[in-house]
């Protein structure tokens, strides 16, 4: 855990190299900030990827965890990698000095920098990198006036160090994140992978499934899901999970924007659609 008083260069540049050897050593990703180091508003946890057994993700917030279903949901990106140290600290350092801004301290320190970190540090399929930071509006608004202007001091120096080196730099709000798209996101994640024996039905309980549908488009979706469970012989619990999987990968359409993901809920209400 890292301490949060009587902080020293010493200290913090051990945090760097500790950092920089964790990733050099391993294949998985290490984040610079852990669940453990720091005090955080919301809910913020270690959590499993979904998409990697052996990786597990450090999210500080409630924001961050639901952004992040929503880059795994967009499929674009290669690597996400959350809590991404602004490296070295010379560049940050002179971004800062660039813009007449003065560079964060530790607290209880007046010449320890601070190690700067973006929420999300992502690459998509094209090489393109992008960088994005996540703000909680209520926060920000019941901040003082210098805890604000520290906020935005840090962001300034954020923008300018990642669009220096051809990095696309994004402010996320959570006014845009908390919302149905994002629980829905949250409630089908955990499907996104399928166990041996429902990785071998999937098709066939498509294909049952989308008869069902047009046969019942004003049916409730649970009342669908117990034909599939009836013609396959599977349970009421291995149907969902299909259900939830099709829709994470696309293969059920559905109004997330919209509406709850019910299943007392129907298929027309819903939106849903079989793309075979």
């Amino acid at each position: 855990m890292k301490r949060r008083q009587n902080i020293t260069i010493k200290i913090r540049n051990g945090w760097i190299e500790r950092w920089k050897l964790d990733n050099s050593q391993s294949s998985l990703y290490f984040s610079f900030i852990k669940t453990q180091d720091i005090k955080s508003y919301g809910s913020k946890a270690r959590v499993p990827d979904f998409f990697d057994d052996s990786q597990d993700r450090n999210l500080l917030s409630t924001n961050e965890r639901l952004f992040f279903y929503r880059l795994r949901f967009s499929k674009r990106f290669v690597w996400i990698k959350e809590q991404y140290p602004l490296l070295p600290l010379e560049r940050a350092m002179a971004v800062g000095k660039r813009l007449k801004l003065k560079y964060p301290t530790y607290p209880y320190t007046s010449n320890v920098e601070v190690v700067m970190t973006s929420d999300f540090y992502c690459q998509d399929i094209t090489g393109q990198q992008y960088v994005y930071s996540i703000k909680d509006v209520k926060q920000f608004k019941k901040a003082t006036e210098r805890q604000r202007q520290n906020i935005e001091v840090k962001l300034k120096i954020e923008k300018v160090f990642w669009e220096s080196q051809g990095v696309k730099w994004f402010l996320i709000l959570s006014d845009s994140i908390k919302n149905i798209f994002s629980q829905n996101l949250g409630q089908i994640i955990a499907s996104n992978k399928l166990s041996p024996l429902l990785e071998v039905l999937k098709h066939r309980w498509l294909t049952v499934f989308n008869k069902a549908l047009n046969n019942g488009y004003g049916e409730r979706l649970c009342d669908l899901m117990v034909v599939t469970v009836q013609k396959l012989s599977i349970t009421y619990e291995d149907a969902v999970e299909l259900f939830q999987y099709c829709v994470w990968h696309r293969k059920i359409k559905a109004s997330l924007s919209t509406v709850r993901l019910h299943f007392e809920y129907s298929a027309e209400s819903l939106g849903l659609e079989v793309s075979l």
